[in-house]
This record gives structure tokens, C-alpha cells and sequence, in this order.
């Protein structure tokens, strides 16, 4: 018996070009998540660092409050303070005012203070720790009156009282993100008595 050929349908190109299709497609999407991922490393890194020198400009802040002489400190509208301020509470004779802290006044107004900028990011720190940014304020918060060490709390005995000033520290610091893109920010704080 004799066979005649038939003519080829195409059906191994079609296959061929749907295998392809599914490869391609799986190639796109691992090389997105692997972008992903390379993203995610970054950010996390920059959040270290941006947290590592926020750390280091409160450690600097707190540093300074440690030291026999303390710079002066001025009132929050004196354009002198640079990063050392007394307290500015709330005013009691105006109770429906909102009070804002003024680590967070600092930040929105061009009147309050200036951040003093921390000496951990200028001291040229390796890549790429040397992009990031750190700054601290310092507050005079309170003074109040409490025994000296070893005295007794009855108000008969504790003759000898002597006054602490209690400061609080904010730092700030941004991440070593370039220019063209968003810095992770962290903000730190302490209170110091002295």
C-alpha cells in the first residue's frame, strides 16, 4: 500500500512558541523579584544606618550634658541656641492651646530652633555610612529639688537638699540613600538628669 505524505499542520511551532512564552514569562518574573529583594536589602540597611547614627548623635548629646560645663542655653526663639534650649512649656493662663513639643516644632517652623548637627557623619565615616545624616536637639526640660544620695524622704530628716535639672534629647538621622531617592528616617530619645 502505498502512503502519500500529508502536510504538516504546524503544530510543533505552535508548541514551541507556547514553551517559549512560559519561559520568557518565568524569566521576567524572577528577574522582578530578585529586584525586589535587591530593594528590600537596601532599604533595610539604610534603616541601620539611619538608626546607628541617630544612636550616635543622642550618645554625642547625652556627652556633652555629661561634661563639667554645659554650653548656655537660650530660649527657643534665640537664633544662637544651636541645638541647646530651654524648656518652652505650654502657657497655663491659655489651656485650650495644643501643646507641640519642640522637637516637633523644630522640624515644621523655620522660627524654632536650629538642629545642631552631629560629628559622627563629618569625621569621614566609610561608604556608605558617609552619606548619612544626624542631627540632635537638647531641651532644659524641668529643675526639681530631691534629697541628697543617702538621705532619708521624711520630711523631718532630709535636711540637705540639692536641685537637678532634667534635659531631654532628641536626635535624628536619615539614612545613606542617595539623592535621587527617599532616606528612611529614625528619631531617638533620652531623658538626661544631671
Amino acid at each position: 500500500m502505498n502512503r502519500v505524505p500529508r502536510a504538516q499542520q504546524g503544530v510543533v511551532l505552535l508548541v514551541g512558541l507556547i514553551i517559549l512564552v512560559v519561559l520568557s514569562l518565568l524569566a521576567i518574573g524572577s528577574i522582578r523579584s530578585t529586584t525586589l529583594e535587591e530593594r528590600m536589602t537596601g532599604n533595610s540597611q539604610d534603616q541601620q544606618i539611619a538608626f546607628q547614627v541617630a544612636e550616635a548623635a543622642l550618645r554625642e548629646a547625652e556627652a556633652i550634658l555629661g561634661q563639667p560645663m554645659l554650653p548656655a542655653f537660650v530660649a527657643v526663639t534665640d537664633p544662637a541656641g544651636a541645638g541647646y534650649y530651654l524648656a518652652d512649656l505650654p502657657d497655663p493662663d491659655a489651656p485650650g492651646t495644643a501643646y507641640k513639643p519642640l522637637w516637633m516644632r523644630a522640624s515644621t517652623d523655620a522660627r524654632y530652633p536650629v538642629w545642631r548637627q552631629a560629628a559622627v557623619t563629618t569625621d569621614a565615616p566609610p561608604p556608605p555610612i558617609d552619606r548619612a545624616r544626624g542631627d540632635y536637639l537638647i531641651e532644659q526640660v524641668e529643675t526639681e529639688e530631691e534629697a541628697s544620695p543617702g538621705e532619708s524622704l521624711q520630711a523631718d530628716s532630709a535636711e540637705d537638699r540639692r536641685e537637678r535639672i532634667i534635659y531631654r534629647i532628641t536626635a535624628r538621622a536619615w539614612g545613606a540613600a542617595t539623592a535621587d531617592q527617599a532616606a528612611p528616617a529614625v528619631l531617638l530619645q533620652s531623658t538626661f538628669k544631671r
